[in-house]
Parts: structure tokens; sequence; C-alpha cells
């Protein structure tokens, strides 16, 4: 790289830094950026960055290729008078990290933004300079500094294997600004105005901010203002700037370079070869550790002159003049066109997010081919459910090489929807890892559909991709043999027992469930465990809560080498268990009949069982004793707001067995199902905390009933809405229970000798409805003695007489019970990103009132409701000056704002048409909302019905119905 002459400016005797700001502040503009789809090098998120007018007359704004991303995005730009325009996201640069917004300069009003020179000529060492930016949202934010680096290397911010951007072959300079995040994209001018580089980055433990030099910027804007992108040429190598006093220790002496027209005095080192990607133009041509010394004649001390050379030579032949092993060579490639390399298309395919593999990242996260389908590491979906690892690049499906999207398209013409893929994936960093796997279409997903990127505007138009869908028995020879945790391997492991115990192996079954979407407070992770077959003939499958806690899951049960779909039948609303329905049509599978223990039985202390263990060996069968009896409470988190598990009587065992992998069978020396020993994650601030607990089986036997005689969910049931706690008879007396009470309890057995007393008040209600306190001590309910936490549980009838001891004295009260909320939605809307559904049990426990039966609990990245900051947790009233208190309420309403441009606006993007505005489809609308401590919140959102159309998922009535996906 030359370097700079350090002569003053002459332009500080004509501006001052106190007028810098006025100056400027009309042309610099704070960006919201939502990127809609995760691609490439980026994840679906919400950036509130920088840009500055670069064109005033054509509307053109330059900021970061970060901040734009390469995928499906949306974006707006506030002015300093606070008025907003949106933008299109017209040109990033495969390479490099700069990027063109335009918008129409029309809709401007009160504002006449100047553009902000470019001028990459000025940059110098010492020069002093500002950044002016969004910094941490603070508009207008100005850092000072100096420049000093001018051929630092560029910067890497993240471990290679994140979805991250990093960018190559260019220099950076370096300052001291102390410049944090939303400062991307800013201009970073001297004294003048003008620009000498542009913010992209920092050291987040220093004071450093890396700029981005502006010749490549400058040469791009020429072909940008002409409505043309710009030409870009590639080698598929990436270089690297090494000063002159190591080029001498590789053997390039001042003198051999002075031969070759390098000036050691006037530059400040020489380009090494640092990367060579496979395949690429440059392999085979060029080697690692190359020094290049001229292109086409051409001397190249930098990256500036190298790629002004290869930008103006696509497709066309180059020689390079190069050092390598003590001794000149020439030697001769052609120059790549940049853009056969980045991709401009994106599948969604099971929920999972597919694209051509970019030279950016091929580069970037090791030197592998720029060849196969990239699976995005942020999706999710039907690929990352299949265990992949590091894995992410599909290079086979059904043994047919997939080099690229149109040869993924091609074969999924002929794979019907229901059936399993088996695909060869290979690490980015390691060309050699690899392996093969099963990946299964869900049953119910967004729709699949391929984004395509206009070259005219950067929008991405919408193509619903139209796949065989008789959906067919999920069999396959790959499928697992008995319980199985790894598709690609059989772990059947079973210890040879007698008697029923060997039965319950026979019944285990592999589950697992892979969520469509959030709700009830949990988000779409998966869940995979063993549940037991209760009745073959029905198809009935009893699991534990875990594997059930999203209602919306797709699932799929395994029987010895058959996989098939399954329905989540009904999850309890109190405890923690599950029951999941399959076709029994569907298993050629002989499976032995297993008798639950009915109503009234359980396990005491001392009681000896035999229990058959969930290991990563497969199922174990060892004897336990029954050692403690108590009451199960978990972990109340005000955050995630996931569900509570109290009011249940829970016992320990011992020798304690292996942590359960979901639920497992306890065998009384009766010969019948006594309880499930089973794992039941909690969440403590957010974070999950397991607890290996045993139930009783008596606390299934009700619901299980319901099942075989009903095709319908059970009827809800009816709780007091109190926490219980358990209390010593000294206790007892010491809070007024009479003493003739406490002898007439000695005289029953000890686990009847039960004192239960009001602990917490789960959901307040009116002053006029009575109901129990605090501190209360419930002696009978309905003239019965209280011998279990069961017997106040839950009830069926809608008011209940109780005895009760409250602040000392004795009386009978009459509560009236109220409904449990049921986690069996079905029903659950989608709009702007927000998800929807009737407020779940846990809701109703956090929250100080019951503002509608529309509460909203989360809402995706990159989506309208995170542009906008809102608060998840909230109970949704209006909606666009409509009232609002049902989920069909939303869908009215959604149905009244959608815009009816959308259809229209899609293929004009689709035909590759121009537009001035950057505005996509969508309304302003005002949301009225009521936090769950019961503030009253007004916001509005910019909904967006191009990447984020309104949808729901509905369920029938029946324990069998599957959910159906529904655009609104």
């Amino acid at each position: 790289m030359t370097v700079f002459s350090d002569k003053a400016s002459d332009a500080a005797k004509e501006y001052s830094w106190n007028t810098l700001q006025d100056r400027l502040r009309d042309s610099i503009v704070s960006t919201n950026s939502s990127v809609a789809v995760s691609f490439d090098t980026t994840s679906s998120i919400v950036t509130n960055a920088t840009g500055f007018v670069v064109d005033a007359e054509k509307g053109i704004i330059l900021s970061n290729r970060h901040v734009m991303s390469a995928g499906p995005s949306f974006h707006k730009a506030t002015f300093f008078n606070n008025q907003e325009v949106f933008l299109q996201p017209f040109y990033y640069d495969p390479e490099h990290d700069f990027a063109f917004f335009r918008y129409n300069p029309a809709e401007l009003k009160g504002v006449t933004p100047r553009a902000i020179r470019l001028a990459p000529e000025k940059a110098r060492s010492g020069l002093e300079i500002r950044v002016i930016g969004n910094n941490s949202r603070e508009k207008m934010s100005v850092h000072q500094g100096e420049l000093s680096q001018l051929d630092r290397n560029v910067p890497e911010y993240r471990d290679s294997h994140y979805e991250s951007y990093n960018d190559m072959n260019t220099f950076y300079y370096q300052a001291s600004t102390s410049s944090k995040e939303g400062s991307s994209g800013s201009p970073v001018v001297d004294i003048a105005g003008d620009a000498v580089a542009i913010n992209s980055g920092g050291n987040f433990y220093s004071s450093s901010s890396f700029f981005l030099p502006l010749q490549r910027v400058k040469y791009a804007l020429e072909y940008v203002r002409q409505g043309k992108i710009p030409p870009r040429g590639t080698l598929q190598a990436v270089f690297s700037h090494q000063p002159h006093v190591k080029a001498e220790r590789l053997g390039l002496t001042a003198e051999l370079a002075a031969s070759e027209g390098i000036d050691t005095e006037c530059s400040t080192g020489v380009l090494t070869v640092k990367k060579i990607v496979p395949k690429g133009p440059a392999d085979g041509v060029l080697k690692v550790g190359d020094i290049v010394v001229s292109v086409n004649g051409t001397v190249v001390p930098g990256f500036p002159e190298l790629f002004e050379i290869l930008d103006a030579a696509v497709d066309q032949n180059v020689s390079l003049r190069v050092f390598r092993s003590h001794e000149f060579t020439t030697v001769t490639t052609t120059v790549q066109d940049i853009y056969q390399v980045t991709p401009t298309r994106a599948l969604r395919l099971g929920n999972s997010i597919l694209h051509e593999l970019s030279f950016q990242e091929a580069a970037a996260r090791g030197s592998t081919a720029v060849t196969g389908i990239k699976i995005h590491n942020s999706s999710g979906g039907m690929f990352l459910n299949a265990d992949l690892g590091r894995r992410r690049v599909i290079t086979e499906i059904n043994y047919q090489p997939m080099p690229n999207m149109d040869a993924l398209i091609q074969l999924l013409q002929t794979v019907h929807y229901g059936n399993s893929l088996v695909v060869k994936v290979r690490d980015f960093k390691e060309p050699r890892d690899e392996a093969v796997i099963v990946v299964h279409f869900p049953q119910v997903a967004k729709p699949d559909v391929l984004f395509t990127r206009s070259l005219k505007t950067g929008f991405w138009s919408i193509e619903p991709l139209k796949l065989p869908r008789a959906y067919l028995p999920l069999s396959d020879a790959e499928a697992e043999l008995g319980v199985n945790k790894d598709d690609s391997e059989n772990n059947t492991a079973y210890t040879a027992v007698d008697g029923l115990a060997t039965r319950i192996q026979q019944c285990a079954v592999w589950i697992e469930a892979y969520p469509i979407c959030p709700a009830n407070g949990y988000n779409s992770a998966d869940a995979r465990g063993t549940g037991l077959v209760i009745d073959p003939q029905r198809g009935l499958i009893l699991c534990s809560s875990r594997l059930a806690k999203n209602p919306t899951s797709n699932i799929s049960i395994t029987f010895g080498d058959t996989r098939v779909s399954a329905t989540l039948a009904y999850i309890h609303p109190l405890y923690p268990f599950a029951f999941v329905k399959y076709d029994p049509a569907m298993v050629d599978y002989a499976i032995p009949a297993l008798e639950l223990s009915s109503t009234g039985t359980r396990l005491d202390v001392g009681d000896s069982v035999s229990i058959v263990t969930d290991t990563e060996a497969g199922l174990i069968c060892s004897t336990a004793a029954v050692s403690e009896r108590c009451l199960l409470s978990t972990y109340a988190c005000k955050w995630c707001l996931e569900q509570r598990f109290f009011n249940i009587e829970q016992f320990s065992l011992s020798p304690s067995p292996a942590p359960a992998g979901s639920n497992i069978g306890l065998v009384s020396s009766n010969g019948t199902i006594q309880g499930l020993w089973m794992c039941l994650p909690t969440c403590l601030h957010c974070n999950t905390v397991y607890k290996n607990v045993g139930i009783d089986a008596s606390l299934i036997w009700p619901s299980l009933k319901q099942l075989q005689t009903s095709e319908n969910i059970p009827t809800a049931l009816r709780v007091l809405d109190v926490e219980f706690n358990h209390q010593s008879l000294v206790k007892a007396r010491a809070l007024g229970v009479s003493d003739s009470y406490i002898q007439r309890l000695k005289k029953l057995p000890l686990a009847a000798q039960s004192i239960l007393n009001v602990n917490r008040i789960l959901r307040v209600r009116s002053p006029e409805t009575p109901s129990l306190e605090v501190g209360d001590i419930v002696l009978q309910v309905n003239n019965c003695h209280v011998k279990s936490i069961d017997e106040v549980a839950s009830f069926d009838c809608k008011e209940v007489e109780l005895l009760i001891v409250r602040k000392g004295q004795e009386m009978t009260v009459t509560i009236p019970t109220a409904p449990l909320c049921d986690p069996n939605i079905r029903k659950l809307v989608c709009w702007a990103g927000v998800y929807l559904q009737e407020p779940f049990h846990t809701v109703l426990h956090q929250s100080v009132r019951l503002a509608s039966n529309v509460y909203m609990f989360m809402y995706d990245a990159g989506t309208p409701a995170m542009a906008e900051s809102y608060h998840d947790n909230m109970f949704i009233v209006e909606m666009g000056e409509h009232a609002i208190s049902t989920l069909d309420d939303v869908v009215k309403v959604a149905k009244l704002l959608k815009d009816p441009k959308q259809a229209e606006f899609n293929a004009e993007v689709a035909a590759n048409k121009e537009f001035k505005s950057g505005t996509i489809p969508g309304r302003d609308v005002k949301i009225r909302a009521v936090l769950i401590n019961g503030d009253e919140i007004v916001k509005s959102i910019r909904t967006n019905d191009h990447y984020y159309p309104a949808w729901q998922l509905t369920r029938g009535p029946r324990i069998d119905d599957s959910w159906v996906y529904k655009e609104i």
C-alpha cells in the first residue's frame, strides 16, 4: 500500500469542527433493518445502525453489508427531523462490508439532504476524523479520533462456525473512537465533511474502531447511480497483506523486489496468498504463501490495485507474477464473476432454510469448495431436527449429487412429501467430516416456498414450491430398531428380564416431538424420549409432559423397524403426563397389553418395585424401594412463564435410578404398573433445571378411561386456584387445629395423617367471591376428612364445602371452583410475527387481571414486532381501533388489515420490475395491550404482508385431529 503524505489539508482553513454536525445532520440517517429469513451470513434479527446519503438526487444511502444482510429483509431510515422512509436493499457487495440502499426523494418533506462526498484519497495516518452516527441508538452521536493504521488486515469478529459476516481481501483503517453498536455504517469524515471511510466494526474489549476504505465503494457507486450492478471479479482466493520485513523472511529481499518494480520505500508491504478455495480459478494455479507481485504487468502493492484489475477483467484471463520458492514465476488463470458464487435463492423446506453455498462462507468458514446446499443453522426445521452437529452442507440427497439449488428443486419434484430423505452432509471446515442421516418431512409445517432476489430492487419474490403432497406412512429401512436415539445406528440394548418388566420393554417406543411454532410459553425446541404403549387397540401411548409441553408438536413414533406419525391426544393440565395417539392399523408389530393400576392404589414408603430405566444403552431393569413421599412443587419463572407443577404428591426411590430420558415404568410385585418415574424440566430464571420424580399411576387412570371411552379430549378440570403445603401436627396445633381433631388423625394410618394449609394464592378473585386465604388449613372437603393432596387438587363440581381453620378459628365455607386452563389448545394465530393464543394457566397465576382472552407470549426474530421493540407476555385488547377479546376477533381484524397490494407486489418483484419507493405491502396499526402487571400500553406496529403474512393453526375437537395451517 502506498504511504500517504502527512501534509495538512487546506480544508482546515475553510471549515470548523463546530459546524460539522449542522452541515451533515440532514445527510446521516439511523436505519432499522429486519432480516425476515435467515440466509448466508445472517440470521433473522432486527438491527439499528447508520447510513449516509451519497446521492441525494437519486436517493442512494451507503451503509454496511452486515446492516443490510444478504437475505430477505426490509428496512427504513429515519432522518434528523424524525421523518421515516422505507428503503430498497438495492445492492450489497458479495465480498466487502458495504451496501447501497435506495429511497424515493419525493417522499421526503421538511428535510433536504446533501450528498456526502466520498474521498478515499484523503485518508492518511494522523488525519483527525469524526464518526457520526446512531451509536447505541443515540441519534447523531459524534466520536472523535485520528486515523492510525491504514494497512490493517481485515478484523475477524467471531468464531468461523457462527453465521456471521467477515470481510476479506481489503485493507481496514483503525482508530480509537469508542464507537459501539449502532455506529455501523457511520461516515468517517474529515473537517470538510467528506467521507474518508465507513465505520464497520470494533473491538468489544477496547476502544478500537475499524473502518472500511472507500476505493471499491466509490467504484461501485458509479454503477449503482445508473441502476446497474458493478462488475466484480474473484479468483476464489483470500489474500493477506504482509510487511516487507516478513516478505524478506520469505526470501523476497529489497533488491529482488526492486527488480520487479516494487518500491519498498513508498509502500508498506506486499500481498500474499492466505487461502485458496478448492475448485476455484486459483486452485492449482496459486499456492498458499505465494507473494503476488504484479497482475498483467502492473505492480499490486495492496488490495485496491489488485482488485481494480480483477474487477475490470471478469471472464478474462489474467497473468500473475508471483514469488514462490525463492524465485519469480508467471501463472495465468481466468477471473470469475463473483456473482456466480453469490446465492440469490433460498428454499424453505419443512421449516428449514436451504440455499447454495457462497464464496463468502466457503472462504471464511474454511477451505471448502463453493458447491452444495447449506442448511442455515438458525432456521430449525426438519434438517436440524436430525442432529447434524456442525455438518451443514448437503452434498447428496437420495444418493443424487446436490451441487446447486436447481438440482435440489428437480429432485424434490420426484419425492412424496411423506417420504424420508437420505441426506449426506459435510462440515464447513472439515470436508472429511461427513455423515449420512435420514431426514423426515413434518406432518404440518409452514408452506414450502422459494425466495428469489430481484436485481432491480433487492426485494425477494416468494413462489410456492409444489411438491407431491400424498402423505405416506413414515416407514423406511433406515428407521430405528427398538428404542433408538440415533437415525444413523441401532442402539437396541435390552437386558433380558422375565415377567412384566419384559413386557414393558416391548411396549416402550421412541417418541420424537417437533413443534410447528411456540405455544403455551414454550419455544420451538424439539423433544425426544421414551413412551409406553398403554392401549395398543386404541393406539394410546403414555409419556412424560416433557415430550408434550408444546401442543403444536408434530409427533412421530418408532415401533421396531416402523416409524409412524401420531397426534398429541391429551396433555393433562395439572399432572406431568400426556397421551399420544397413533393409528394401530399402521403398525405391524405385536405389542402386549399392560395393566395400569386403578384409582385408590399407590406406592407407599418401603414398597419394593422393579423399575425399567431409559438409559443411553437402552432399557435396563433394576429394583428399588420407595424411600419418601412429599409434595412436588417446581420453580416459578416470571419471564418465560413455563408450566409449573404443584399440588402433586411425588415419591422418591432408593437407590435412585439413573436420570430418566422421559418416562419409565415402575412395576410392583402384584403385577401392575404402579407409577411412573420421569425427568421434569423446570425453569429457574429461564435456565432449565431437571428434576427426577415419581408419580402414582392412580393419577393417570381417570384420564386413560376417558380417552378409552370418548373420541374427544377430556372435559376441563376445576380447581381452587391455591397451592397447598403439608404441615406437621405440631405446627397445625399451633395454628389453631383442635386437640380432638389431631387425636382423630393419630388413629388413621400414617399416610392419611395429612394436614394441608394454603401456601399461595394462584389467581386473585374479586372481593365478592368467597375464596381461601394464605394460612388457611383445610380439614374436610364436603364433610370428608382430607387424607391426601389428591382430594383437593381438582374437582368435577362448581363449588365445594370446606371445613377450614382460619386465624385460629374453625369454620365452614363454600368456595366456588374455577376451570383450569386447558393446555390442549385448538387454535393459535401468528400476526406480524406475534404469536397469540388463549391465556394458559401460568399466565393467570402471574397476571394482575385477565384483560382479554388473547395473549401474546412470544414473537419471532426479525419480525415487525421485534422491530418495534414489543413486550412479550401481554394481553391484546385492541388492534387498529377494533376491540379484541377472542382469537376469532384477531382473525377478523387481520383480514381487514391485510394489504390488498401484496399479490401485485410479489408478481412485480418476480418480474424484476424497478420501483422508486422502498415500501413493502403492510399497514401501520395501533395496538392497545395490557401487561401481566396490569400496566396498559399503546404502541404502533408496521405489518409486513410480504415476508410475514398472518396465519393460523387450527385443530378439531377429536384427540386424533391434526393441526391445519392456513394463511389468513
